[in-house]
Order: structure tokens, then C-alpha cells, then sequence
């Protein structure tokens, strides 16, 4: 970063800008549908009695007791967001690597701005209604039911009863968590094709499996949505398609492949800023070679 001279530059060196981007999107996301839902009729079992009477009863499917949550979201944001900058704090201070810090911040900035679009405008579509929904909603139970009248006395609780798909801590937990994996394995140069060569042993395979422990806390986080009956099963493997794309797609924005040994690992522009340091070596040797004073094999 050395050579800056005006506030612009500092802004375009920082990426001060594609920060902000992910703040507006995640923002926008966030106000667009914190209180509106798709609001769909609410299901019931008709249940002829005789040729003249019929009653009405709960779907069952909906009608599971609200647990208490396993990973309440102020310790999810917590899981998600600690944990990937105390494991990079730690790698970047035993092996340093240019500009990895901003990138590895706006990965994650970026990975959750996707992941958090996705999510909330599903949830903001679909109004899908969770597993929980009447007691979530306070269904009053007192009341014989028409199959036509919402009994919900709890309006807060109604709407976010309508927000199970995707589920919001499986898409979160796989974009910050997997994202993790990702970039640990690429530190490590684990999927390089030299590095499979060269380093296949104990150490190796233990830095592999190391490496997928936040994609296990993330599947276990996941897990614990159906466990709590907050989420249904294709709620959570929804919502960890979008994270785990919204990873992926972070991490290839602003890092090298994870199968080239040389890229593995390396921001983007750090790689620019290589292959660039090696231009003028390489074309010193080439006029030597032209002008007769080195041989082929000197080149680069």
C-alpha cells in the first residue's frame, strides 16, 4: 500500500468500496423483508364426521411443540463471524501473505451479503410455515376451528412462523463455516496436484480433516434446526446449498484456484502483483538471449 498519496486511492487500494456494496445489499435485504412475508392460507385436515358433518383439525406436520433453540442467533452470529477471523488471525501471524487480511475479510463480507440476499428473499417468497407454526403462533385451541379463521394470537410469532424456507442459521453457517474450509485448504495447498505428490502421510491427512472441522460445526448447526422443530429437512438442505454456493463464490472472487499449487491460497492481486515483479526479470534475460550474451535455458 506504500505510494498512496490521495483519500481516492487509499479507497480503491483498501476495496473500501466493494465493502460497502455488501453492507448496501445486506442492509436493503434486511429492510425489504423484515415485515412483509408471503402470507399463505393456512392449511388444515377436513375430516368428514358423517354425510352432514365435518370438522377441522391442525395440520400435524406444523403442529410440533417449539423447542427451545440448541444455537440461539446471538451465539450463531457469534460461530459464524469469531471463529473464520480468530483462524486467520492465527495463520496469517505464522505465515504471512500480502493483502490476505483485506481479501480474506471481503471474502467473508461477500459470501454473507450473497448468502443473506438469497435467504431472505426466499423466506420473504415462499412464507413457507415452520414445523412449529401453531405454537410459535399461540393457536388458541379453545376455540372450535371452521378451517377458514386464523386463530393465531400472537402476530410476531404468526409471522415468523411463516419464515421456514431456507433455513437462515444452515445458509449462514455453511457461507462463514465452509468458507473457512475452503480457505484453510487453499493455505494449506492440500488439493494442489504437486502438493499430493509430494505430501501424502499422517500430517497431511490430518490437516485435511482439520480443515472440514467448521463444516462440521456448520452441518451440526444445521442439524440442530430440525432437532429444535424450527425448520423442516429440505428447509435446512436449501438453506446449505446457499451458503455453501455463496462461499464458493466468495472465495473465487478474490482467490487462486485450489487445485494449482502456485495460486493456492494467494489472493488474486497478490498474484497480480508477483507476476508482475517477475516481468522485468524475464525480459532482461530475454534480451541477453537475443543479443547473444545468454542462452535459452536462462530465460525464466
Amino acid at each position: 500500500m506504500a505510494g498512496l498519496t490521495t483519500f481516492h486511492e487509499k479507497l480503491i487500494a483498501y476495496r473500501v468500496w466493494e465493502f460497502v456494496a455488501c453492507l448496501a445489499v445486506t442492509g436493503a435485504i434486511f429492510a425489504l423483508t423484515a415485515s412483509s412475508v408471503y402470507r399463505r392460507p393456512i392449511p388444515h385436515l377436513v375430516i368428514p364426521l358423517d354425510a352432514s358433518t365435518t370438522i377441522f383439525a391442525r395440520d400435524p406436520s406444523l403442529d410440533l411443540k417449539k423447542e427451545k433453540e440448541q444455537v440461539p442467533l446471538d451465539v450463531a452470529i457469534a460461530i459464524f463471524y469469531a471463529t473464520p477471523l480468530v483462524v486467520h488471525t492465527i495463520v496469517q501471524w505464522l505465515r504471512y501473505v500480502r493483502n490476505d487480511s483485506r481479501d480474506f475479510l471481503l471474502t467473508l463480507f461477500i459470501s454473507s451479503a450473497v448468502c443473506q440476499l438469497l435467504t431472505h428473499f426466499a423466506k420473504a417468497m415462499t412464507g413457507r410455515f415452520r414445523p412449529c407454526f401453531y405454537d410459535m403462533c399461540k393457536w388458541d385451541t379453545t376455540v372450535i376451528w371452521d378451517g377458514v379463521t386464523n386463530l393465531c394470537r400472537d402476530p410476531k410469532g404468526e409471522a415468523e412462523g411463516r419464515k421456514s424456507f431456507p433455513s437462515g442459521h444452515a445458509s449462514s453457517a455453511f457461507s462463514t463455516l465452509f468458507l473457512l474450509t475452503l480457505y484453510l485448504l487453499g493455505r494449506s495447498k492440500l488439493l494442489s496436484a504437486s502438493s499430493l505428490a509430494t505430501r501424502r502421510g499422517f500430517v497431511a491427512s490430518a490437516a485435511f480433516f482439520v480443515a472440514f472441522a467448521p463444516t462440521m460445526v456448520a452441518m451440526w448447526i444445521a442439524i440442530t434446526r430440525s432437532q429444535d422443530n424450527w425448520h423442516h429437512y429440505s428447509d435446512i438442505l436449501a438453506g446449505s446449498v446457499i451458503g455453501i454456493c455463496s462461499a464458493i463464490l466468495g472465495y473465487s472472487v478474490n482467490y487462486g484456484s485450489l487445485f494449482d499449487y502456485k495460486t493456492a491460497g494467494m489472493p488474486l492481486e497478490t498474484l497480480e502483483e508477483l507476476k508482475q515483479s517477475e516481468l522485468p526479470t524475464y525480459n532482461h534475460a530475454f534480451r541477453r538471449h537475443e543479443s547473444g550474451t545468454a542462452s535459452p535455458s536462462t530465460l525464466p
